[in-house]
Order: structure tokens, then sequence, then C-alpha cells
């Protein structure tokens, strides 16, 4: 026990032994002025060999405190330093968060934390993760090694226990070992080959501390040593408040960027509202204008033009009501595909029976511009669509490669079954991509034309709607840009997909290409 003086001073059993002794000890504590103990005076054996006499005590006590006086100021002055720190650190992030370019530019946003952070504990790592709720995956946004920046990656295989990190504990984790946090994950090792990142040197401290906006788990930021316990609590509390101006500023991006789209996505409508209102008008006049002028010649000089006339008169009047009808149909169509969805029949349809349909209603044009059409499709070839769908599907492609093909050149269309690795094999256009599949047997359908070729930087906004390329803008064939963005819906909404090979080399032409569910007697 600690006398009164504060002085531990063990007699031995002869008290007339002032002899130093190798078992004698003298331990004068150090206090601070709240009585706080700082620590231990352990003064070695005197020089003079014999134990020290009351007054040296006294002056030991004297001396302690002191000291303690000073240990204690020299304390509170690094409190007060580290305190100083760490506060400008949270000032530089506020700031820099609070700048409008934080909106824009995140990378600046996780540097600026990344330098904060290394400025009030150790940093030799440090990430930036993002949760993709809908993949189930963590998205690096943003990680440094060494000083080393790497780019953002994708991490969608990570142990189950990670999780925990995200949603089990809001004041986070501290891990003062790879074996602690190997132990979290229960895993024999927390880095395998392939979870290691950057200079592929295992982490022997760890922090983690889950960001969050309002109740929601947007990701984590972690600070990581090579040095084996370099954290403390109070590491872990400073990482945390970051963690919240983190949040609040990836919310706050991520916000914006949604906002911009929509304000993007709302000027481009307008501007497409805009190009189809002029399209239609000029589309529409042209076939009301040719009505309207075989009327009036008729209405004028119907006595003096002879029967033959008439009738070409009569037909010609009649095909331009027919093309009126089709535009009219593709903008009422694709309005319904737009807000209500398309009803369908689905039932097994033979191909070669659709395709002699459209070649007889599409006769009077491949006969009078001597068109031939060659088709190769198997008799018993059948998918599972909507017939009448299917039917306006392929009216558009074939009217499509008469209308924007020299005359007298071919046209062909062929169809065939094939399986779902067959189909992805295909060579696709970098615009064109199938998506998953329903199924996994297929007809594909290729309407070929040796036109003039599309080019691949044209590719990619064939489907979209009102599209026309700049080729066809000042031709004499006419539509308002509807009809490859109607095959598309149609095609997609009868689980098939729709696609074009071409290289874009006059004389080669194009080939469409849809994929539908195939249907057999199995089936």
């Amino acid at each position: 026990e600690l006398s009164e003086s504060s002085i531990l001073y063990e007699e031995r059993q002869v008290s007339s032994n002032r002899v130093w002794q190798a078992e004698d000890l003298l331990v004068v504590p150090l206090v601070s002025g709240d009585n706080t103990l700082l620590g231990f005076l352990t003064p070695d054996a005197p020089l003079d060999g014999l134990r020290p006499t009351y007054e040296t005590l006294s002056f030991l006590e004297l001396f302690a405190n002191q000291a303690a006086v000073v240990i204690e100021g020299a304390r509170l002055y690094e409190e007060a330093q580290r305190n100083s720190e760490e506060r400008a650190a949270l000032i530089e992030i506020g700031r820099v968060l609070s700048a409008p370019e934080a909106l824009r530019d995140l990378d600046t946003v996780y540097q600026t934390i990344y330098e904060q952070v290394k400025r009030v504990m150790p940093a030799d790592a440090f990430f930036v993760i993002r949760y993709l709720h809908q993949k189930d995956a963590l998205m690096i946004d943003y990680f440094i090694d060494e000083e080393v920046s790497y780019p953002p990656f994708e991490f969608r295989h990570f142990p189950a226990n990670m999780k925990k990190l995200l949603f089990e504990k809001r004041q986070g984790y501290m891990f003062s070992s790879e074996q602690e946090y190997a132990h979290f994950l229960d895993e024999e090792a927390p880095e395998i080959d392939g979870n290691l990142f950057g200079s592929m040197r295992p982490s022997q401290s760890f922090l983690f501390v889950p960001i969050h906006y309002g109740e929601t788990p947007i990701g984590l930021l972690s600070a990581q040593s090579y040095q084996p316990g370099a954290y403390t609590r109070r590491h872990l509390e400073m990482l945390k408040e970051i963690s919240i101006q983190a949040g609040i500023a990836i919310t706050n991006a991520r916000l914006n960027s949604e906002l911009r789209d929509a304000l993007k996505q709302a000027q481009e409508s307008d501007q497409l509202k805009n190009h189809f209102l002029m399209t239609a008008s000029h589309e529409l006049r042209t076939p009301l204008t040719a009505i309207q002028g075989y009327l009036e010649l008729l209405g004028a000089f119907g006595e003096l033009v002879d029967e033959e006339a008439k009738l070409r008169f009569l037909t010609n009047a009649r095909r331009a009501c027919e093309e009126l009808v089709l535009l009219l149909g593709n903008v009422m169509d694709t309005s319904r595909v737009d807000q209500d969805g398309v009803s369908l029949n689905l039932g097994p349809v033979k191909v070669i029976n659709t395709v002699q349909l459209i070649l007889e209603i599409l006769e009077p044009t491949t006969t009078r511009e001597k068109r031939p059409v060659e088709v190769r499709i198997p008799d018993d070839l059948c998918v599972w669509v909507d017939d009448l769908r299917l039917r306006q599907i392929l009216l558009n492609l074939v009217g499509n490669a008469l209308k924007y093909t020299p005359a007298f050149s071919k046209i062909e269309i062929t169809a065939k079954g094939v399986d779902g690795d067959t189909l992805n094999e295909r060579p696709l256009s970098p615009h064109n991509h199938l998506l998953d599949m329903p199924c996994d047997q297929f007809v594909i359908i290729a309407v070929k034309d040796w036109g003039p070729g599309i080019g691949a930087q044209d590719q990619g906004r064939l489907f979209t709607k009102f599209m026309r390329l700049d080729s066809a803008l000042n031709s004499i064939q006419r539509g308002a840009g509807l009809g490859l963005y109607l095959c598309r819906q149609l095609t997609e909404t009868m689980g098939g997909r729709i696609w074009i090979e071409s290289q874009g080399i006059p004389g080669e032409g194009s080939t469409f290409v849809i994929a539908l569910p195939r249907y057999t007697d199995k089936d």
C-alpha cells in the first residue's frame, strides 16, 4: 500500500539494516492535479548503497509532483493539438463537400477525405465502397494504396460476413490484427488471392465504418494499415464523423446526377417532340397532297380523261391512302406500346405463311419495281408469337428494304432454328447486344438487302423513337421514324430481340434480324 507520503518503503525485518538490498523497491507515483494516476517514478539503487532517508524520499516526492505537472501539461497539449487537427480535418472536408463542384466531381471529394483522414490516423490504404442493392455487390468507388490510386471496380464475390460491416453496427468495426479480421470473416485468411488489391499486401489493422443516408446503408469507409494495433477507439469515432459527411456527399451527388439525367431526358423529349411534329406534318402532308391532287384532276377533267388514266389516278390515290394509314397506324401503335403496353394473343405461327402474306401485300411494289425476292424458310418452322404483331414487324422490315434500296436490287428473307449458344455467337455490332432471353430455342428471321448499308455510328440510333438517318431525311421515301422503334418494342414484348448486321459498305447492304421463341410439337 502507498503511505500518506505516497512512497512505498518496505522495511526489512532488521530495522537497523540501512544497506540497500536487491529485494528493496522504491515507487513514487506521478499524480495529476485531479488525482489521476499518470505513472510511477522508480529510482534504481542509491549510489552510496544505503537506503534513502525520509528527507530524500520527500525530495523525490516533490520531484515527482513537478514531473507530473510537466507530463500532464504535455499530455494536454498533445490532446489539444490532436483536437485541433481533427477539427481542421472535419472543417476541410465540410468545405469541399459544400462546394458546388462536389455535386459533379466525387473523385475530388474522395481525395480530400483521404488526405484529411491521413492527417489524423494511419492510412496506408483507404477505400470508399458503395453498396449496389440491386446487384448485391460492392462498388469500390475510390481506392488508394501506399499513395497510388486505382480505378473503380465492382467487387461481387466477397465473404458473406462482410455484410455485417454494412448492416449490423452503425458505430463501425476495428480490427487490430490480420488474425482478428480473419476470425470476424470466419475465414482462414482475410485476404485470399482474389481479394487482394493494389500493392497485394495484406493489411494488419482495419477500420470499417458504414456510410448511411438516414437509415439506409449506402456504403463503407475503410482505413487500413500495414502495422498491427495501429488504431484506437478515437480513430474509429473520427472515421464515423467523416462517414456522416461522406453519406451526405454521395447522396447529394447521386440525386444531382439523377436530376441532370432527368433534365437531359426532358430536353431530348422536347427536341424529339418538335422533330416529330415537323416530320409528321411533312410526311402526312405528302400523301394528302397526292390524294387531293388526283381527286381534283378527276373532278375538273374527269370527262376528258380516258378510263386507263382514271384507273391510274384512283390507284395512286388509293396507295397514298394506304401509306397514310400505315403512318398513322405506326403513330397510334407506338403510343399504345409506350403508355399501356400491347396486348398479345400468343400461339404457334408458321413463319413461311406470315412471310407469304406480307409478300402478297407488297406484290404491287415488287412487281412495279421488278424486285426479285428470294425466300428460304423451312415449311415446318414455327414461332410462339402474336400472328398480327409478327406481320406488322415483317411488313415494316421488308417495306424498309424495298424503300431504301435501289430499284431492281434483290431482297432476301431467310429463317432457321438455333439454340441459345448459337444465337449468342452471332457477330453483333458494338451497339447491339443480346440480353438474357427467356428460352433456349429460337428462330432467327433475317431480311437482307443490297442497298447502301448502315454505318456502325448510326446503328445504335436506329431503333429509337422518331429516328430517321440523315441519308433518309432528303430522300423521296416518307416515314415518321417510328417503324423500327415499334418493331423493337413488339419483338421484345414477345420475348425476342431485334438487331442489325451491316458494315456500312454501299452495295453490301444490311441485314435486319429478329430472334423469336421457337415452337415445336413437343411444346
